[in-house]
């Protein structure tokens, strides 16, 4: 029997609350629904995230995998520590995003400066 921790519904919550935009924010069924271009709705997200509709199509979870930037496995895998894993994965991405947001506010010089730092904190760790 499936543990209702590991139901699609949960995992795909999970990426609604620990996958965000660049500016921080949480995405919205709508937005993911929009980027789709059609092949999910907002209606059907709803149903997915309730559990009442519980099994999607392979289409509609490769997108889903997609968009929120995890492998395809993370919704078929029943291990929790692989979910924890995951969820631990989507907090560093949100400082990655952050950092990105950021300094796409910079000029070209500022940029480079950015990138020289990035480059000598990862000789140092080497």
């Amino acid at each position: 029997m499936k543990d209702k921790k590991e139901t699609f519904a949960i995992k795909l919550n999970r990426l609604f609350a620990e996958k965000r935009k660049l500016d921080g924010s949480q995405y919205t069924q709508t937005e993911v629904a929009e980027a789709s271009k059609g092949l999910l709705n907002r209606v059907y997200l709803w149903r997915l995230r309730k559990g009442k509709a519980p099994n999607p199509g392979m289409r509609e979870v490769q997108f889903l995998a997609s968009f929120f930037g995890v492998d395809l496995s993370y919704f078929f895998e029943s291990n929790e520590a692989k979910a924890t894993s995951i969820v631990e994965n989507l907090k560093q991405e949100v400082l990655v995003n952050q950092i990105a947001l950021r300094s796409s506010e910079l000029d070209d010089r500022g940029k480079q400066t950015i990138l020289l730092m990035i480059d000598s904190i990862l000789k140092t760790k080497r």
